[in-house]
């Protein structure tokens, strides 16, 4: 399908925006345009389908009442030669409404497409890309409408999910711009917001208005070919279901939005209760501070006070939960807690199996470290339980194949390193930066990983086996091959460093 000149031409005989009749939908966009930061812009992502291309007119008219910066912007997903027709619409409609008109183009990943699956690679694919055109503080518009949300309760309903998947999409979430460390979420003002205005618009009252605009398929708005393939499971609901459920349920849509907007709410309290329960559990950086204090005294930890400020990045991709906390709590709640932590750090969740795994971890903890794992596109996560607390640690890899390699103690640096670990020559020049901080001279001193019988002389108490000392350091088996030491021409000890310690130990005066 192509647009010819004599199409554009019908596009042009539709109503002026100024003629538009008051609307439900019209009342929900202008609503929407006045809770939204007048000093950010709002983007409508427009696909060039009927619900993005109303949803653009209605905001188009609702501005000139409510006036904010709206601009328009267009995903060219590559995937079928439709495509081009869609990008085609999406700049004759930005003309006409005289907004601008942001295009991005993506190449699809053999790899994505056939990990992912069609549908969700091209969802994920399309939200980054509508992402990174957002700024701190900008609104994304979505035109998901009430039938979308009906489908989409089915569909989770389907697959098993638990509350929040029938909760279904929300009207509003918050939204991650730029770039965010793995592990670490954002602070709110490096957040954006994503809205959908028209979800509680049925379909039909859509399709009614852009009619009384004199709108017509093919000419204003693109059929996209592949919404009518049933291989597609939304499509197959769409097509096939849910028909016969209005058959018999005229206000079958209706009610499954309905019910996925109690769930909202009911998943919201929740929610709080999690917040709580985790905030219970979770060992504080206080906590932490607290018991490096107490292994370090005695050891001569006195000497690098103040000194390993901003050098905390053996733990800055962790978190620690109390074992004990945990297991006080009922096995729902454990999975509750378990789950919003993964929620609100923006992890992958872990699937039940692994859930499951985790919970054994709790119930009976092992003498030794054990390792829980599992991935998405995107995060890998591991989980060990050690000394009395869960250690959970987040890369930016995927775990090959779904298998997870440990990095417990091997008692000596490993000749290589696990995806996503900071390479050595990162520590060494870490070490290095703080030894000079100690006023101390680089001369006659190198920086190495520790040896086979390496040992340090410790004040007050003689010579000590280094692997005995990072067990006392309470420092984790998988964080030990961080360890630097300043090693003299002569082969000796002269101060231990770990990036969670800074220069915590320093060889006793002889």
């Amino acid at each position: 399908m192509s647009l010819s000149p004599s199409l554009d031409s019908l596009c042009l005989r539709a109503q002026p925006l100024s003629e538009m009749a008051e609307s439900r939908a019209l009342v929900a966009v202008r609503e929407a345009l006045e809770a939204s930061d007048a000093r950010r812009t709002v983007w409508i992502a427009l696909s060039g389908g009927l619900d993005s291309v109303m949803l653009a007119r209605l905001a188009a008219r609702a501005v000139k009442d409510c006036p904010r910066r709206l601009r328009l912007v267009h995903v060219h997903h590559g995937l079928q030669a439709a495509n081009d027709d869609f990008e085609q619409l999406a700049r004759r409609l930005a003309s006409r409404l005289g907004l601008p008109l942001s295009v991005r183009h993506l190449t699809p990943s053999k790899t994505a497409l056939k990990s992912r699956g069609l549908e969700a690679a091209a969802r994920e694919g399309r939200l980054a890309a509508l992402s990174a055109c957002l700024m701190a503080g900008d609104s994304l518009w979505l035109a998901q409408h009430q039938d979308d949300q009906a489908e989409t309760l089915l569909l989770n309903a389907l697959r098993g999910s638990g509350g929040r998947g029938l909760a279904a999409m929300p009207p509003e979430r918050a939204l991650a711009v730029g770039e965010a460390s793995p592990g670490r979420g954002q602070l709110a003002h490096e957040r954006a917001r994503l809205l959908r205005p028209l979800l509680g618009i049925p379909r039909h009252e859509i399709l009614t208005l852009a009619r009384q605009q004199g709108l017509q398929a093919g000419h204003d708005w693109c059929e996209d070919p592949s919404n009518v393939d049933q291989q597609f499971d939304r499509n197959y609901l769409r097509h096939s279901v849910v028909p016969l459920l209005q058959a018999r349920w005229p206000q079958a849509v209706a009610s499954l939005a309905r019910s996925a907007q109690q769930l909202q709410e009911e998943q919201s309290l929740l929610d709080e209760l999690a917040a709580e329960l985790l905030a219970k559990v979770q060992v504080s950086g206080a906590e932490r501070e607290a018991q490096g204090h107490e292994q370090g005294d005695g050891q001569g930890q006195g000497l690098n006070q103040g000194l390993d400020q901003g050098l905390d990045q053996g733990r800055a991709h962790e978190t620690q939960l109390s074992l004990a906390e945990l297991a006080g709590l009922s096995e729902s709640r454990q999975r509750l807690v378990l789950r919003h932590l993964c929620q609100s750090r923006g992890w992958p969740v872990p699937p039940r199996g692994r859930l499951m795994s985790l919970q054994q971890l709790i119930a009976t903890p092992p003498d030794s470290v054990a390792e829980v794992c599992w991935a998405n596109a995107e995060y890998t996560v591991s989980v060990r339980a050690w000394r009395g607390q869960l250690w959970w640690q987040v890369s930016d890899t995927v775990i090959e194949q779904g298998v997870c390699h440990r990095q417990g103690d091997t008692g000596y640096a490993r000749s290589g390193r696990q995806p996503g670990e900071t390479p050595s020559c990162e520590w060494d020049a870490e070490a290095r930066k703080a030894w000079r901080a100690l006023g101390r001279g680089e001369e006659h001193v190198a920086f190495t990983s520790r040896q086979p019988g390496d040992v340090l002389r410790v004040a007050g108490r003689g010579r000590r086996d280094i692997k005995r000392l990072l067990q006392e350091a309470d420092i984790p088996p998988w964080q030990r091959d961080q360890l630097r030491v300043a090693r003299m021409h002569d082969g000796t000890v002269a101060g231990l460093w770990h990036p969670s310690r800074g220069w915590w130990l320093l060889a006793a005066l002889t």
